[in-house]
């Protein structure tokens, strides 16, 4: 069997499988709105009730064999230690007694309760709704004057010389929100209807009494309030409690509960077969690295929606450091195309646009003004550093790769020096005691913070759009793609692609590595500040280290090597990798709950993307 029939068999079973998992999930899917579902939740609910309830009853029997082994070691003469010795062994016998008993609940009549129980959700849901909106009138009403009070503490700190960090949503202080009228007759309806629900349980549970039922009144009420929870979240809620025996239809109950689980399924298998089918054509149009990095991307986008995670939000934010982190990537096209290769010597670029957006903040220039002072000068400062940059690496032809990257951390390294004497003068910018400053500087509304996510931003649902930050990157890319087709882009592209052959037809090669580099430098200080503002932050010292790798690894991933690119790389490359980063944290922390594997797995791609991104780069010579 050739391996082509191997995979149309392999193709036709996946397609022939989705079917059957697509028409399942399409049949039971509107079925969750349906009687099935709405039956199948009220079972769930009674039996965990019952449960609850049973549970609740052997806690009064334990406390009635507590007091009466208490009541009768003191009439002995026993003393305090004898009395709760005594008071643990009638504990221990009474909870063995129930320990393996087992209710017959088909034995149960709960004609009397479901009725009950149904009223009381009902009642319950019009008290906390009559709540909620109560506290949100409050809320509004008192909102100006938190938000006051936050700006007040928050200048207070900066005239103080304390460091500010990222705003917080301000939030009103609810201790002088006071019940309504309306509320407290729906809540006096709501405590009538749980006495039916008492009579009820008393009637199935004899023993019974006022303490116990006020004990249990609010685990009941949480079992028994369904308020604005959806089918699934309450056949989960329910079947981890144990009831799943309860249900008369289990199976059919599964394929509702899963019936959206059954379409991503379909979809997924719809996926792998198209692949398998055309992985050679795939292959050679898009290459390894980015199929493998582009399966991974789509595996996580369905494990997001099966684990019920809110897919729409986490694309929102791919699309945000997508945004962020793309004109950084695009530093790196001028270089590869220039002839120096990757441009691991980015940091150059990083630095300068820092000092750029540090002296706005100096100065005090605040939003977009500030924005554009910023890029001003840390273009300027980058197109000086950029230029004597140049004139090493043209001393160095062939050596660019190493030399790049111990340019980039010895800038950085020498900067860790520079924070510390540089005079700026802002409280904002340096330490509260001694001298330098900080490692992080928080951007707020006085400076140029959200100026490009912010502008004519809109929602779609959970799903954000940034269209400034998107419009400037697509600027940027725009900008670097007509520069390419310019005579001098053209020329610089030669020279990139074969030195020798440039340099023959009357090319000046060193001028071109110059501009290439220049530009390269140019684009690192507008990154940063793109970065920056949307991240909310601008980190010193060490920050800048890595950034270099990330962008050089993101182009790279988009298909570009170490001497051919195109913008497609740059968009391409940069959704993928910050697209996988952003979706395989959240996905991590299902997987594996309650440990520290998210930050793991982030090392893990990022780094791992790196690697592998730069052993599959091409590394066509330019010879």
């Amino acid at each position: 069997m050739t391996k082509n029939k191997a995979r149309r068999i392999v193709a036709i079973v996946l397609v022939a499988a989705a079917i059957v998992m697509g028409i399942a999930g399409g049949i039971f899917l509107p079925q969750r709105n349906g009687e099935t579902a709405r039956a199948t939740t009220e079972e769930l609910r009674i039996r965990t009730l019952l449960d609850v309830t049973g549970d609740g009853l052997v806690e009064t029997y334990v406390k009635i064999a507590r007091d009466e082994a208490m009541k009768v070691t003191k009439e002995a003469g026993g003393n305090m230690a004898a009395r709760r010795e005594a008071a643990n062994k009638a504990e221990e016998e009474t909870r063995a007694l129930y320990a393996n008993t087992e209710t017959d609940y088909s034995t149960i009549d709960t004609s009397a309760l479901a009725p009950a129980v149904a009223e009381y959700a009902a009642r319950l849901e019009v008290y906390y709704n009559l709540t909620s909106d109560a506290e949100q009138a409050y809320i509004d009403a008192h909102m100006a004057e938190a938000e006051a009070e936050a700006e007040a503490a928050r200048e207070a700190k900066i005239a103080a010389g304390e460091e500010v960090g990222e705003e917080k949503p301000v939030t009103v202080d609810m201790s002088g929100f006071v019940a309504t009228p309306e509320m407290e007759a729906a809540l006096a309806d709501a405590d009538a209807a749980f006495e039916d629900v008492a009579a009820a349980l008393c009637g199935i549970y004899p023993a019974l009494d006022d303490d116990a039922l006020k004990t249990l009144k609010p685990t009941i009420t949480s079992v028994v309030l369904q308020q604005g929870e959806s089918f699934t979240d309450l056949y989960d809620r329910y079947m981890a409690a144990g009831s799943g025996k309860a249900v008369t239809a289990p199976t059919k109950a599964w394929l509702i509960r899963y019936a959206d689980d059954l379409l991503y399924g379909a979809m997924a298998l719809i996926v792998a077969a198209v692949i398998i089918l055309f992985y050679e054509t795939l292959s050679k149009k898009l290459g390894i690295p980015r199929i493998v990095l582009g399966v991974f991307f789509i595996l996580l986008c369905f494990l997001c929606l099966w684990f019920d995670l809110s897919l729409a939000t986490l694309l929102s934010n791919s699309l945000v450091r997508m945004g962020m982190n793309a004109v950084m990537v695009l530093a790196m096209v001028p270089g590869i195309q220039c002839g120096i290769s990757l441009n691991l010597g980015l940091p150059i670029g990083l630095v300068a646009g820092l000092i750029g957006g540090l002296c706005t903040i100096e100065w005090g220039i605040p939003g977009v003004w500030g924005f554009v002072v910023a890029i001003l000068v840390g273009c300027a400062i980058a197109a000086i550093a950029g230029w004597l940059y140049a004139q090493l690496l043209n001393r160095l032809k062939g050596e660019e790769m190493s030399v790049t990257t111990y340019v980039g951390f010895s800038i950085v390294s020498l900067m860790c020096i520079a924070w510390l004497v540089l005079p700026f003068q802002s409280l904002k910018l340096r330490w509260p005691m001694g001298t330098g400053l900080r490692n992080t500087i928080g951007l707020d509304s006085n400076n140029f913070k959200h100026v490009l996510d912010d502008f004519l931003a809109f929602d779609i649902g959970s799903f954000t759009v940034p269209t400034g930050l998107l419009l400037f990157m697509l600027l940027m890319c725009f900008l670097m793609w007509l520069f390419t087709r310019s005579k001098t882009g053209v020329a610089m592209s030669a020279v990139g692609n074969n030195p020798r052959f440039a340099e023959a037809t009357g090319i000046n090669v060193d001028k071109m590595r110059v501009i290439g580099t220049v530009l390269s430098t140019v684009l690192g200080a507008i990154g940063i500040l793109v970065y920056s503002q949307s991240y909310g932050f601008m980190q010193l010292y060490t920050a800048p280290r890595q950034m270099g790798f990330i962008a050089a690894s993101a182009i790279l991933i988009g298909g570009a090597s170490t001497s051919r690119c195109k913008i497609s790389h740059v968009l391409i490359g940069t959704f993928l990798f910050q697209g996988v980063l952003t979706l395989g944290m959240p996905v991590a922390n299902v997987l594996v709950p309650g440990s520290t594997i998210s930050e793991t797995l982030r090392i893990l791609i990022s780094n791992g993307i790196i690697l592998y991104a730069l052993t599959k780069s091409g590394g066509e010579s330019r010879a």
